[in-house]
């Protein structure tokens, strides 16, 4: 393994610093945006004034190469929230105007800033939702249903585009396409904008190597100038043109809708053809190759990153592709030692090895990086919704878990959220909520009386779950329709198959694959409830389904009765057949539903059982539940088991959530394993690749790992200060524990601690 370098430990250091070089020019993005707003032709539409702010961006921002750098370029990030940066956070005041000084802004420019940003915003032109009923509101009231706004800044773009042609090989297949399409007009900008930045990066560093410098920085900043000549232009010649012409691509993706999970994807295989050439050669050596692999990675740098990258997987083929950029990639993550943002593909073909190394690199780092992803079960998800086999063998992940397609795909990530445990408070109201009380969100479904069997029960929470998910479908379609006008994303069309070819931006269906990933919250929950209402109202019958309603709507007043509902109906995660085949049924008609509803409302709906954050929401909106879980309390994460609750162990644990229909999730049925530290040690690591490749030949699809020790994580409750760089998986992203709240810290030590297999 190699080390890091002097360079990359001051670069680190930098990059981690809350007064870095970065935070100090945030605002450069907002204000120039703005401003090149102001500057585009009067009556221009949502399409061109977004490429204008991007190109004045890239074009009027100052080059800034910091000390020792050799990945060039900021991305100006001061706000993520899409077209929020039209009304900056940049105040107007005296310190705010000392700042945009500081920044290198002219008199005339700020006072223009200040006095025109609302103005630049008011130009942007937005159609409302219509056609959400009543119903829907009540449900996204519940936090049942709900659909967000079509979110593309969940991204992966075709970078190889950019690698093999440069901007001005694309600006040839734009030109003259057609002269009233504004997205054809707006692409012409960016290729233009995107040639600019690598010229003034160029510039710079030209203006650096005629001062007093010593031979060595003299030599880099030369090549750092021959490199921006180059890049992003013309076509990558060697390995670090490549890298840094994917960081350039990638900072004017961030610029468009915010950098949140606009990620990179499957960088060990867009850039093992240059780095083999390079290394053959001569030109290359596997240390240099590992200082810029650690220089890209530091740029990327946030405290909270959920800007992907992939290693590993299999080739169009598929035969495995990981290489030795994806070990070099594994060493840097491991070796920077904060969160950065990676992902395993893996499948029953992957050599032992690049397994052994990626667990040893969680269990080193304890941060819960990387995290993995089955190829034998996302593959066939992945085709069974009408992806190319070649395609599919593609994916990539975006953000936290989602899935995607690089440069062919717009997947509407955390598009549509729901929580199905909700299902359950519906049918015991005959349709109305036991948490808004004055709501009738679901269907009318008969009086608990009417309910003679378990059959008929469970049928009726099917009844529910369907409505539920038709109604966020429902918003879905109606959001879609609005984002098409609102929305324009035109360096992201630039980068996306088909969008060029059909003259269609990326949100107006103009990707090669358009389909919105629905998330499917709350099953571990409805399944242990389900369970516990078969045992003891149907099959042991120690309780009247009434008689149940009234100690859930008082939230358990005989804490004996809900200790017995924890304690003695089965739960999830322990390998229990019969509450497991119950989280299986929930999940098969779930996926069932959205094929019929991707009829119903013309669009492709993926099924994707993940919560994020949203099990703390959603827990505060629903009444206590039949499993013994309390009004108010946080839901199960994902598909991982209720926290606590799975004594079963490790094994157990994997073959419940193996046990899921993942094959008909291509969202990834995403789950969090937590582990103590002893058992997940270097002396262990072959068995733990044997373990997942045994689960994951059952089923499992995503997994991810917290390495940690419960009384450690107490212990940083209580001293924060003795733990700052102590982080944790979270949600489908790692963070560091001091920065979470109190209710998600309770969260993460109540899970379950393996220790044994």
């Amino acid at each position: 393994m190699f080390k890091l370098t002097e360079r990359c430990e001051g670069l680190r250091s930098e990059a981690m610093d809350a007064k870095s070089i970065s935070s100090k020019i945030s605002a450069q993005r907002a204000v120039r945006f703005v401003l090149g707003c102001l500057k585009a032709p009067e009556n221009s539409d949502n399409m061109i004034l977004t490429a204008c702010g991007i190109s004045e961006t890239a074009v009027s921002s100052p080059a800034i190469i910091a000390e020792g750098e050799l990945i060039v370029g900021y991305n100006y990030a001061d706000d993520d929230r899409g077209y929020g940066y039209l009304y900056s956070p940049v105040p107007d005041d005296l310190a705010g105007r000392a700042v945009l000084r500081e920044n290198g802004f002219a008199p005339g420019e700020i006072e223009s800033y200040f006095s025109n940003r609302e103005k630049a915003g008011a130009r942007f032109k937005y159609s409302p939702v219509t056609g959400l009923h009543e119903k829907y509101s009540d449900l996204s009231r519940e936090r049942s249903a709900r659909a967000a706004g079509i979110d593309s800044n969940h991204s992966v773009i075709g970078y190889e585009k950019v690698l093999k042609l440069g901007f001005e090989g694309l600006l040839k297949q734009v030109q003259g396409r057609g002269g009233s399409n504004s997205l054809y007009r707006a692409m012409e900008m960016l290729c233009g904008a995107g040639c600019k930045l690598g010229q003034n990066y160029a510039a710079k560093a030209r203006q650096l190597l005629s001062g007093s410098i010593c031979p060595r920085r003299a030599k880099e900043l030369e090549e750092i100038a021959e490199r921006c000549s180059q890049v992003p232009a013309k076509p990558a010649r060697n390995f670090s043109e490549a890298l840094q012409s994917v960081w350039f691509a990638h900072i004017i993706n961030t610029w468009e809708d915010g950098i949140n999970a606009n990620s990179l994807g499957r960088l060990d295989q867009i850039l093992y053809p240059y780095y083999k050439k390079d290394i053959e050669t001569g030109l290359l050596t596997k240390e240099e190759a590992f200082e810029l692999i650690c220089c890209l990675w530091i740029k990327l740098y946030r405290d909270y990153d959920v800007q992907q990258s992939c290693v590993g997987g299999c080739t169009p083929e598929g035969e495995p592709a990981e290489n030795e950029l994806s070990f070099l990639m594994l060493d840097a993550t491991e070796q920077l030692g904060f969160i950065r943002c990676l992902s395993v593909r893996y499948s029953k073909k992957t050599d032992r090895a690049f397994l052994r190394k990626a667990l040893g690199t969680v269990g080193h780092l304890q941060k819960g990086i990387p995290f993995f992803f089955n190829d034998d079960v996302l593959i066939p998800a992945l085709v069974s919704k009408g992806i190319s086999q070649k395609d599919a063998r593609d994916y990539t992940q975006i953000g936290c878990v989602e899935t995607v397609i690089p440069g062919k795909s717009n997947p509407h990530a955390v598009t549509g959220q729901t929580n199905l445990l909700k299902a359950i408070e519906y049918v015991m109201r005959d349709g109305k909520s036991m948490f808004h009380r004055e709501l009738a969100p679901g269907l009318e479904t008969g009086g608990l009386d009417s309910f003679s069997d378990f059959d008929g029960f469970w049928q009726a929470v099917l009844k529910q779950i369907g409505h539920i998910l038709d109604m966020t479908c429902h918003g879905v379609a109606r959001h879609t329709e609005a984002s098409v006008k609102n929305a324009p994303r035109p360096y992201k069309s630039l980068l996306t198959e088909n969008c060029i070819e059909n003259g269609l931006d990326f949100n107006e269906y103009g990707a090669k694959y358009d389909y919105y990933q629905v998330m499917l919250g709350g099953i571990p929950n409805l399944a242990d409830s389900l369970a516990a209402v078969k045992k003891f109202v149907f099959d042991e019958r120690k309780l009247t389904l009434f008689e149940l309603y009234e100690h859930l709507d008082k939230d358990f007043p005989d804490e004996a009765l809900r200790l017995e509902l924890i304690n003695k109906a089965p739960k999830f995660g322990n390998d229990i057949r019969e509450v497991d085949e119950i989280a299986f049924e929930i999940t098969d008609f779930a996926c069932d539903c959205l094929e019929r509803l991707s009829e119903k409302y013309g669009l492709s709906f993926h099924a994707q059982p993940f919560t994020f954050l949203w099990m703390i929401d959603d827990g505060r909106q629903t009444a206590a539940t039949p499993d013994g879980r309390r009004a108010g309390e946080i839901l199960a994460y994902s598909v991982s088991p209720m926290q606590g609750r799975d004594s079963g162990g490790l094994t157990a644990l994997l073959n419940s959530i193996a046990s899921l229909p993942t094959k008909k999730t291509p969202g990834t049925t995403s789950a969090i394993v937590e582990i103590d530290p002893n058992l997940f040690t270097d002396a262990n690591i072959d068995h733990l690749v044997d373990i997942l490749l045994a689960a994951s030949q059952k089923g499992l699809c995503n997994i991810q790992f917290n390495v940690i020790d419960a009384d450690m994580l107490r212990d940083a409750q209580k001293h924060p200060e003795k733990y700052n760089n102590l982080a944790v998986r979270v949600s489908g992203f790692s963070q560091k524990f001091n920065l979470l709240s109190g209710e998600m810290q309770e969260h993460i030590i109540g899970r379950t601690k393996h220790r044994c297999f």
